[in-house]
């Protein structure tokens, strides 16, 4: 049997509180509701967005350590447009009014999306969203979705110029620094392994600090 080596990331995005049974009697705690679930990028995402995934980790990485592990991953999708734009620029891509046009961050940000699923705890189990679908229900709000994408972000920054023979290693780090982790396996048998909950009512909505 093949092992997959890919190591996805896990997110805790809306936290509140549940009631689960224990001994017969209800019990009540505060616990992650709904998860963002992340496939990392394909290789040839990567080679088409390698310079500015390197400028935004050396941005980040320049203004100290300190910086680059409290503030890093939240601000980590605006470093990110902040260098596509330079990068962008550089190349000449600007319009007939000077204005720069740049195509491809917003591309990258779109894949990035589109690789992350939303996982909400219901009576039922576990329902897997697609972000603007988890949007449309109201399942999560814009800023909660703008705080995930920061931090997977900054993961991918990291890890996707990490060497293959550290890469699960630097997925580790960079997830425990997002306040995530890490798993190797897909969506739906990650949903199955947690834990089935119950939201009280009415539920406590608290939204998880990705980073504080």
């Amino acid at each position: 049997m093949k092992i997959d080596e890919q190591r996805r990331l896990v997110l805790p995005v809306v936290s509140g509180t549940v009631t689960t049974k224990v001994g017969g009697k209800d019990v009540s705690e505060d616990t992650v509701l709904i998860h963002a679930y992340h496939v990392p990028i394909s290789k040839a995402v990567y080679e088409a967005n390698f310079r500015v995934l390197a400028a935004t980790r050396s941005a980040l990485a320049s203004k100290g350590q300190h910086y680059l592990m409290g503030s890093g991953p939240r601000v980590a999708s605006l470093t990110l447009k902040d260098e596509g734009r330079k990068d962008a620029a550089t190349r000449g891509m600007i319009n007939e009014d000077g204005k720069i046009v740049d195509e491809e961050t917003p591309a990258l940000l779109a894949e990035i999306k589109r690789l992350t699923t939303i996982l909400c705890a219901t009576q039922n189990g576990w329902d897997l969203l697609p972000v603007d679908v988890a949007i449309q229900q109201g399942k999560i709000d814009d800023e909660d979705w703008e705080e995930a994408e920061s931090a997977i972000v900054f993961f991918t920054c990291h890890v996707s110029m990490a060497k293959k023979s550290g890469r699960t290693k630097a997925s580790e780090l960079m997830a425990s620094l997002v306040s995530g982790s890490t798993t190797s396996l897909p969506p739906m048998e990650f949903a199955a392994s947690l834990q089935r909950l119950t939201p009280a009512e009415p539920t406590k909505k608290t939204h998880s600090s990705i980073l504080s």
